[in-house]
């Protein structure tokens, strides 16, 4: 079941602020120095396969330390400026990045030695941390590339760095959760995959140019209707679990990719539309067979089935039925 961890942490004491980069963040550092003394405050959400995490200082500068051993990176940090000036230096690896308010940068440490210096007045930034297996699994989901690779810092355009950080505040808002209800593990895992697949449309990397080649020369590949009798059949069965297209298209016998070309061509949809039609379904179902002294909420249902933005769930569900949701539940 997924969980959420949460952390809420200020102090001006240099060696807590090495230990709470260390043990929550996983960014061992030394600091270097702070001409207006240490100050630092963490907001951090640890969803499992991604979290996001609101830093301020009073201005520090600190070196990050390579791990004792060198592994494979096993994240992405993607990193928006809020206040002041944030200098991120890998000298090794000849990177050198400076993110003012309102820009955002994607930062594949490869665990060699850096340095950040942050200056101004209370620099703040927000960080987003995504599991590179994550990344990969949509990637290969959507595109069929299975070696991504980050081939750029920047966004490709203003546009794509505007919905990149509209989209991290939505999942923020969703893991705040609140109505007295927590956020399901299929909000979780919706979340998570929404921010993934927003990365890969925002950040350059080898997905974009074989999308762009698809787009020249589309792949025809075999399918059947019986590979999508075999993945609906195993939507409804597991729709109350945190599906991947992965997932689907094992249980069908065939690759994500063929997948995706399948409900297309059979369906006109996509395998993850079909399945939110499904759970649609269910919220319905849940609310129109609820008694008045059930207690039931829209919110609680939608969010079981995993529905996070309440504007969002309720123009999917008054389009599919014609009626907004508290409708069918007062009825």
């Amino acid at each position: 079941m997924s969980t959420i961890h949460k952390v809420a942490f200020t102090t001006t004491d240099p060696a807590q602020i090495e230990q709470i980069c260390a043990e929550e963040l996983s960014v061992p550092l030394r600091l270097i120095s702070s001409p207006d003394g240490y100050y630092f405050s963490l907001s951090h959400t640890d969803a499992g396969r991604f979290s996001i995490d609101v830093l301020t200082t009073a201005g520090i500068s600190a070196e990050l330390r390579a791990p004792d051993r060198a592994e494979p990176p096993e994240s992405v940090l993607f990193v928006t400026g809020e206040r002041g000036l944030l200098t991120y230096e890998a000298e090794a690896a000849g990177v050198r990045e400076q993110v003012g308010p309102g820009e955002s940068v994607c930062i594949a440490w490869d665990n060699r030695p850096s340095r950040i210096d942050w200056a101004g007045d209370e620099p703040r930034a927000r960080g987003v941390r995504v599991d590179l297996a994550l990344l990969r699994d949509v990637a290969a989901a959507t595109t069929g590339v299975g070696n991504l690779l980050f081939t750029g810092t920047r966004p490709v355009s203003q546009a794509a760095e505007r919905h990149w950080q509209e989209t991290v505040d939505h999942v923020a808002r969703t893991l705040a959760g609140g109505s007295g209800f927590p956020v399901s593990p299929l909000v979780v895992g919706e979340s998570a995959r929404f921010l993934a697949a927003v990365a890969l449309a925002t950040f350059p990397n080898t997905t974009m140019e074989a999308v762009r080649r698809e787009v020249e020369a589309p792949q025809d590949l075999p399918v059947t209707a019986e590979t999508v009798r075999d993945a609906i059949s195993f939507i409804e069965e597991h729709a109350d679990q945190d599906l991947t297209v992965g997932d689907i298209a094992a249980a069908a016998g065939v690759t994500p990719r063929a997948l995706q070309l399948a409900f297309r061509r059979h369906l006109d949809t996509t395998p993850m539309a079909y399945l939110r039609r499904v759970r649609l379904a269910r919220v319905h179902d849940e609310l129109a067979l609820a008694g008045p002294h059930d207690g039931l909420t829209v919110s609680a249902v939608a969010s079981k089935w995993g529905f996070s933005g309440s504007s969002r769930f309720s123009s999917y569900y008054r389009e599919a039925y014609g009626e907004p949701p508290s409708q069918t539940l007062a009825s």
